[in-house]
């Protein structure tokens, strides 16, 4: 068997143990102090911490993490990992649908032990009978740890899926996929020893996780991270973050790219210099080319590079990454397909990793240039889902003839050229009048008609004999102006029938709470659907819909 991530990090410490940091930029009014932990320092946190759980009966099953973030969470998840025992990073509940999520992994993951700070200890003792830790200060003797008999086949720890598409699973992640991953992560993304990179992602998301805080020590980096609600409150930060710590590399999601083009302010824009920035990944959701075209032209003239984009292609069942540019400073590649538009591709198969585009209903390998299914197999693909064998087979066990086994994504896309186009969700696929139509798409049309509009969702229900589409849109009634529920609803109708040449949809226009996400900030297509369709959609402002449709909601 191979090493261990902790045999590999102890390694690191040696090398860099003490001039390499995480620097956790902390919330004091306006301004962020700085909290900085060395390599080292966080190694023998990490030691104390696992020396601690040696000695508690209950870290024999998963234990469950909860931290809103700073370096408590690292140094737990560190500490399980030193120890041998299964993390299992989830989010601190803040309302009774996310106490409920999490409710719902400690009693799939078996924990026993929830590890958390006193800030939450009660709060979370209230939802589970499992045993609640505070870890606010050290916990066992770091010098009476010993390693743990791990190898590549151990498992790390789960991964929760998202949701996005139905009930949260846990990936198992082992120690050999994590290695696996973490070496396509610094041969594609950019994360080297020379690196500073800047992240502001959740820690019990994978990017977060895996692609910034765990990968920054795998490349023996430094990382400056900050919580998401401090970016989300001022997302100039996180680019005076890279500007002042001169970052070479960052990751997000599409839509913080969007953000940070529409909310950073010309006087904000004026000090800034990004011209260290080389490599600024973005996954997680459908990479658009106008939102890198947006933010080109608003931080171009302060140094951000065409060639720093990196669109990438990941999930959590093959640990994180799957595809990324394989040429250095090299343009994102973009190319028209007939009525999905303009797909920007997400680079090619990581190193060690086959990606196929298979017929989800033959099982066979379609044609260059042709959508289908996206297969996946290699040493990043995860051991499959805790505790649910059946599951497991139908999506890590896939076989196309005698090649296997291959993970199946359920994501659709196509290869040209060995690079690959993602397209949607097979699952959320829509065919309205004979026709394949990608919600995302209709989305993303939707997105542009007005200010006040903003996430939503397309669906398509069975009414009537036959599938109708219905949009259901996210409205900031404050940037309304003097447009209408009833204009707004309107413009959507038209756009739609018009851009799709389909018959006009069915709007409800909903506060903008209402649209279900999951914790990584993808929207629930599935989730809101069941909800439309139960008529328990809240915050309703307006609804247009077809007689047939209103009649079977109310049958």
């Amino acid at each position: 068997m191979q090493p261990s991530y902790v045999h590999h990090v102890r390694q690191q410490v040696v090398k860099y143990g003490e001039t390499r940091s995480y620097t956790y930029l902390r919330e004091a009014g306006r301004e962020l102090t700085e909290e900085i932990v060395t390599y080292r320092e966080l190694d023998r946190d990490a030691r104390a911490v696992a020396a601690w759980l040696a000695d508690r009966p209950e870290a024999a099953e998963p234990v469950v993490l909860l931290y809103l973030d700073g370096m408590e969470f690292l140094r737990a998840f560190l500490g399980c990992l030193y120890a041998g025992v299964v993390a299992v990073p989830a989010p601190v509940p803040h309302d009774e649908r996310s106490t409920q999520r999490v409710a719902a992994v400690i009693a799939d993951s078996g924990a026993r032990m929830v590890m958390t700070t006193t800030n939450f200890q009660s709060m979370v003792a209230a939802a589970t009978t499992a045993i609640v830790v505070a870890t606010n200060e050290p916990l066992g003797d770091a010098d009476a740890w010993r390693m743990p008999d791990i190898d590549s086949g151990t498992i790390a720890f789960l991964q929760y899926t998202s949701g996005s598409t139905g009930t949260p699973k846990g990936v198992v992640v082992t120690h050999g996929n994590l290695m696996h991953n973490e070496a396509a992560i610094t041969a594609n993304g950019g994360l080297n020893d020379a690196a500073t990179g800047v992240s502001w992602i959740p820690q019990f998301h994978d990017m977060g996780l895996i692609g910034m805080l765990l990968g920054t020590m795998y490349a023996g980096a430094n990382l400056v991270f900050m919580s998401p609600t401090t970016f989300l409150k001022r997302p100039a930060r996180w680019l005076r973050a890279i500007d002042k710590y001169r970052a070479s590399f960052t990751a997000a999601p599409n839509f913080a790219y969007e953000l940070i083009a529409r909310r950073v302010t010309d006087e904000q824009l004026a000090d800034l210099d990004l011209s260290t920035l080389e490599v600024a990944l973005c996954g997680a959701e459908p990479v658009r080319e106008r939102t890198m075209a947006a933010v080109l032209e608003r931080f171009g003239p302060v140094g951000w590079r065409p060639t720093a984009f990196l669109p990438a292609y990941g999930l959590a069942e093959v640990t994180l990454l799957a595809s990324a540019r394989q040429e250095v400073n090299a343009a994102p590649v973009v190319m028209d397909h007939g009525n999905d538009g303009r797909l920007v591709g997400c680079g090619s198969a990581a190193r060690g990793l086959d990606i196929r585009i298979v017929d989800p209903n033959t099982h066979q390998q379609v044609p260059d240039g042709s959508v289908g299914e996206i297969w996946i197999r290699g040493d990043s693909v995860a051991a499959g889902y805790w505790n649910r064998p059946e599951e497991t087979r139908e999506t890590f066990d896939a076989h196309i003839g005698s090649e296997g086994p291959f993970l199946r994504t359920g994501d659709l896309g196509l290869l040209r050229d060995a690079e690959l186009f993602v397209a949607g969700r097979l699952k959320d696929l829509l065919i309205v009048n004979g026709r394949n139509l990608y919600p995302q798409d209709i989305e993303e049309l939707v997105s542009q008609l007005h200010p006040a509009l903003t996430a939503g969702v397309a669906v398509s229900v069975d009414a009537g004999g036959r599938e109708r589409l219905v949009v259901m849109q996210g409205v900031k009634k404050g940037l309304l102006g003097d447009t209408t529920l009833a204009e707004l609803t309107a413009a959507i109708k038209i756009a739609v029938a018009r851009g799709f040449d389909v018959p006009a949809p069915n709007v409800v226009l909903v506060e903008t709470r209402s649209v279900h996400h999951t914790t990584s900030g993808k929207v629930q297509r599935s989730s809101m659907r069941a909800a439309f369709l139960e008529d328990r959609i809240g915050g309703v402002l307006h609804e247009d819909l077809e007689p047939a449709l209103s009649r079977a909601l109310t049958v």
